[in-house]
């Protein structure tokens, strides 16, 4: 008998577990207050703005932080953390002083998108008040 209630635990657990899906949200609206803490899906581009910054503050996964522009080229967006790795859904490793080329972010497939790609990002938002900050921490990229 408790076999089948372990049993069951671990299937009810990973099939949970499974759900990558979040709430599709309009990009303009999805740093709302009332977004806080839910799991959403949003479209766009994600750039580097020049720059990455990698941390694991507070001592959880190693994240980079990318913006998810509405379209492509658009200088203001909603910040992206993406967990560093080798994985899907994760960043590689950037090295010292890199290059536009050196950034690998790999989708949910394994397959290294381009930058100038459309994608659907899904993870978990958290926003401040009056929306800043606002940040979406990814746990699916797809294009």
């Amino acid at each position: 008998m408790k076999i089948i209630a372990l049993f069951l635990l671990i299937a009810t657990g990973t099939l949970a577990g499974c759900n990558s899906k979040g709430e599709p949200v309009e990009f303009s609206k999805a740093c709302d207050q009332a977004n806080e803490k839910k799991v959403v899906e949003l479209t766009g581009f994600l750039r580097d703005k020049g720059g990455v910054f990698c941390s694991n503050i507070g001592g959880g996964r190693l994240e980079c932080g990318f913006t998810l522009t509405d379209k492509l080229g658009d200088d203001q967006g909603i910040k992206v953390e993406i967990e560093q790795g080798t994985g899907a859904n994760t960043v590689e490793k950037l090295p010292s002083g890199f290059k536009k080329e050196d950034i690998k972010i790999k989708d949910n497939d394994g397959n290294v998108i381009n930058l100038s790609e459309k994608l659907r990002v899904t993870g978990k938002i958290s926003v401040g008040p009056g929306g800043v900050p606002c940040f979406v921490q990814a746990t699916t990229i797809e294009k």
